[in-house]
């Protein structure tokens, strides 16, 4: 064995520390590689690891080694490569390592921490991780990597909050797209059922219409409505879809057969509009043949001879043979035919009708000659004559054989309207004059019966008048009632100086009686002395002594009646001359106002003042008529401009709050949104800007404006309750959901359930709530984590010391000389299966080392050494700090018993420094 030892590579050494010295020289890069890979001692393959230096090395040891401390190690390493800037690796090489790599946390770290953009794109790539997605897509700075990740997300809260907390624009505009997406699919479903009823009830109703070219067209339009849908059946469930589409056939069935119907039909009323438009082709083609045959006829009489009649008669067969060609017949047909057969025995009589139009040509010459009436003496001879040459006129027209030639129509017809023209206009006049006297006539008698003669004498002269206007003609349409009135004024005439001399005695007796009393009340007095006067009027004058007496009497009377209302109206007199002072400094006052506006446009301010003016104005007392019409004109010319402006800007303001309405009309179609309550509100500042719009309108708009708001924040405040019961009811779930996994966690004892629970607490979504909920229910997540933290380490340090135990069985086991077994159901690691291995199949042993390596463990696991080894202990524990601060590394009590056990064989005499380990390690 000793001559075995002196011929074998110090790197192949059996003691670790050898080999680890060996290391130091070797220069040998498969070796070291070899090593790196292959050693039994994790401290052996760093130090070759560390040797070689190299990516791949550390890339290899990352993929491949066991140990958990040296993996961690070749994870930074590597990750430090790939992220130096000093001695950068090629991006080539980086590209091959990153598109082979399985480790997720290192792809992930490189993505978080590199620059490089394509090769992060690869990684993300490769990546899975939703939490990675959502993350770069909020902070990330790189816009395309924040848009490949935003495209990788599906979750519609995680883009809800990219789409608030991005810094890119375009990043947030994909978010809304992926959003407005996720809501078109999440909506689509209810759009095809609503859409799909609304066509089949369409085309059920389509079967009851008569209307074939609509119910075709409509229909066409519905099954291409129907077929585009169809393409998004497939979101529907079989049993919905299959459902529909039965429907759909049975309806179309239905449709079809009442569309051949009504084809049918049709087709027959097409044929029948079709003869119907031959007929009425047939009837205007024989009417104006029929006026042909009129013209020939006419040219015939001219010619004077029967050159024409052979043609006019061919005509009439012409015409006859083309109302055959009419198969629907009718009355029409029927007149035309019998109008033919009436030309054609006209025709013969040719000689006949020249004579009929010789007459009527002398009958329009005798009417042309008549003179037309030029005034009311003439009316009644010229309507008389006019009268009889009309009733001549018809009887010869309907004596025509055939009709008259256009010419002498048109001629009769000029003059006839000419003579209409005038007897209208004279006979308008004689009317009018016949209403008025009529008018006057019953008002004239509604005199009589109140005893308002005077009036009545005056009204009969003026009716007189009117009468002797008239015509004999008119005079008697009004003469029975004239005659009768007339009568009665004459009797009146008579009574008139009966009645009037009593009266006025009287009458001055009263205000004589008046002329003594007091003055009381000088408008009432001044009523009464007018009243006296007008009755006085009334009673007429009559040619005598005593009449004048009495007209003198009165007049002094009634002066001496009104002298007391003198005074009192001149002191009404210098009041209205107060009020006039008044109201000029009102004028002042406005012309103040409207200087001061045109300075400052302060509306507000003109609206106050002008509504004070105005008051003041209306409560200033009365002025004389002539000034108050100078003062008002004056007021108001200054104040209805002021007011036009007031309203002008009343109007635009109205027009811009009707402006308002209408968005706010379009914003609330959009749906009770944030965007559109955000929209609403900036509108109500708007209007709170706009200014008012006068009390006509102002409280009118704004109930219209209130109602459109109103509806969209009642919407909104119930979508808001709406949500908050759903997240109420979510948060709920999750929190039973918790309390399940929570007594899930308490009852399992597997580690795989375990971890499983791990996850699912872990996948769950807290942010479903208010921040108060959300924070609560992730402490109660906290706190399942935690117990399971704690559930799966006392499962695994149970596992490690039933591990642990085993491989101490197997160290006594060699102590005491027995043989082991090295089989994978131990569960033991590799590396201490290789260094059982190597201490089996020792043949010598390092006793000192060993003792050495006690002592090392003992200080490490903080267990007192006893007495014999205590001065070797310090010199240990210096060198172990020795090392520890210029390694900068704490050395592990289970890798100091590897090599302890790679010390060599092992015997009784390393049963007691064994016993010292155990105790150590146990601690």
């Amino acid at each position: 064995m000793i001559f075995k030892q002196l011929f074998k590579p110090k790197w192949q050494h059996d003691d670790p520390n050898v080999r680890m010295e060996a290391l130091k020289k070797l220069e040998d890069q498969d070796i070291l590689q070899q090593l790196a890979s292959r050693d039994a001692v994790p401290d052996v393959r760093k130090s070759a690891l560390e040797k070689l230096a190299s990516f791949d090395a550390w890339a290899k040891a990352l993929s491949e080694e066991q140990d958990s401390r040296l993996q961690k190690l070749a994870f930074e390493k590597v990750k430090l490569a790939l992220l130096a800037k000093e001695n950068e690796l090629p991006v080539i090489d980086k590209k091959a390592f990153l598109k082979n790599c399985k480790n997720t946390n290192l792809l992930e770290d490189f993505v978080r921490v590199s620059q490089e953009q394509s090769l992060r794109l690869l990684c993300l790539a490769k990546l899975h991780k939703n939490h990675l997605y959502y993350d770069l897509a909020v902070r990330d700075s790189d816009e395309k990597i924040a848009l490949f990740c935003v495209e990788k997300i599906e979750d519609k809260k995680q883009l809800e909050k990219i789409a608030q907390k991005t810094p890119h624009p375009s990043v947030k505009a994909l978010a809304q797209q992926a959003l407005d997406k996720i809501k078109e699919l999440e909506e689509k479903p209810v759009f095809i059922r609503k859409s799909t009823r609304l066509i089949l009830s369409k085309l059920l109703a389509l079967k009851d219409k008569d209307d074939y070219q609509r119910v075709q067209t409509e229909s066409t339009e519905l099954q291409q409505e129907w077929s585009a849908l169809e393409q998004d059946f497939i979101l529907l469930d079989d049993e919905e879809r299959q459902v529909l589409t039965d429907k759909y056939q049975q309806i179309s069935q239905k449709l079809n057969l009442a569309l051949a119907e009504l084809e049918a039909a049709f087709n027959e009323e097409q044929a029948k509009l079709a003869a119907q438009k031959k007929q009425q082709e047939i009837i205007n083609s024989v009417e104006q043949g029929i006026a042909q045959i009129q013209e020939q006829v006419s040219l015939a009489i001219e010619s004077e001879g029967d050159a024409q009649l052979s043609a006019i008669q061919q005509a009439i067969a012409d015409n006859k043979a083309l109302l055959q060609d009419d198969h629907l017949g009718g009355e029409k047909t029927e007149a035309l035919f019998n109008r033919l057969n009436e030309i054609e025995v006209n025709a013969a009589h040719i000689p006949e009708f020249a004579e009929q139009v010789s007459k009527i040509t002398r009958a329009i010459t005798q009417l042309s000659q008549y003179q037309l009436p030029e005034s009311i003496e003439q009316l009644d001879d010229a309507q008389n004559q006019f009268d009889q040459w009309m009733k001549d006129w018809k009887q010869n027209k309907r004596a025509m054989l055939f009709d008259l030639p256009s010419s002498l129509q048109e001629s009769a017809d000029s003059l006839i309207k000419t003579w209409n023209v005038k007897l209208k206009e004279i006979n308008a006049q004689q009317n009018s004059t016949v209403k008025q006297v009529r008018g006057q006539l019953r008002e004239l008698e509604r005199l009589i019966r109140a005893g308002r003669f005077n009036v009545a004498f005056g009204l009969f002269r003026k009716i007189g008048e009117g009468y002797q206007s008239l015509s004999e003609n008119y005079q008697q349409k009004v003469d029975r009632e004239y005659q009768r009135l007339n009568e009665q004024i004459a009797e009146l005439e008579d009574w008139k100086a009966y009645i009037g001399l009593p009266r006025k005695r009287e009458l001055l007796a009263e205000i004589q009686q008046l002329a003594e009393q007091n003055v009381e009340d000088a408008f009432a007095r001044a009523k009464q002395i007018k009243l006296a006067r007008h009755t006085w009027r009334l009673l007429g004058n009559v040619s005598s002594e005593e009449n004048t007496a009495l007209n003198e009497a009165f007049d002094v009377a009634a002066e001496q009646a009104f002298a007391p209302c003198r005074e009192k109206f001149a002191e009404l007199e210098a009041q209205r001359a107060e009020n006039l002072v008044a109201r000029q400094k009102l004028c002042e006052q406005a012309a103040e106002l409207e200087a001061q506006f045109n300075q400052q446009q302060n509306y507000q301010q003109l609206s106050k003042s002008l509504t004070s003016l105005q008051n003041e104005w209306n409560k200033a007392g009365s002025v004389e008529r002539a000034e108050y019409v100078a003062i008002s004109d004056r007021f108001f010319s200054i104040i209805k401009p002021l007011r036009q402006v007031l309203n002008a800007f009343y109007a635009s303001n109205a027009e811009s709050k009707r402006a308002l309405i209408e968005k706010a009309e379009q914003i609330a179609q959009q749906g009770a949104n944030a965007e559109t309550v955000d929209a609403l509100k900036a509108l109500q500042q708007q209007w709170k800007e706009t200014g008012y719009a006068g009390a006509s309108k102002e409280n009118k708009l704004w109930s219209k404006f209130r109602a459109v708001n109103d509806k969209v924040f009642a919407a909104r405040q119930a979508e808001y309750e709406q949500n908050k019961q759903q997240q109420q009811a979510a948060v709920e779930q999750l929190k039973s959901e918790l309390d399940g996994l929570f007594a899930q966690v308490n009852e399992a004892q597997e580690t795989a359930t375990i971890k499983q629970i791990q996850e699912q607490v872990k996948a769950l979504d807290f942010n479903i709530g208010t921040p108060a909920q959300n924070k609560k229910l992730e402490k109660q997540s906290n706190g399942i984590l935690q117990i399971i933290e704690k559930k799966l380490t006392a499962i695994n340090n149970a596992k490690n010391d039933a591990v642990k135990e085993a491989f101490f069985t197997q160290i006594e086991s060699l102590i005491h000389g027995q043989e082991i077994s090295l089989s994978t159901e131990n569960k033991l690691t590799a590396s201490w299966q290789q260094a059982l291995e190597a201490a089996q199949q020792a043949s010598d042993k390092d006793s000192q080392q060993r003792r050495d390596l006690t002592i090392q463990i003992e200080i490490l696991c903080g267990v007192d050494t006893p007495a014999q080894d205590t001065q070797r202990r310090m010199e240990i524990q210096v060198q172990m700090l020795s090392d520890k601060l210029n390694a900068g590394e704490t050395k592990d009590p289970m890798d100091m018993l590897l090599l302890w056990l790679a010390c060599g064989s092992l015997d009784t005499d390393d049963g007691e420094l064994f016993n010292r380990v155990k105790k150590a390690l146990s601690q």
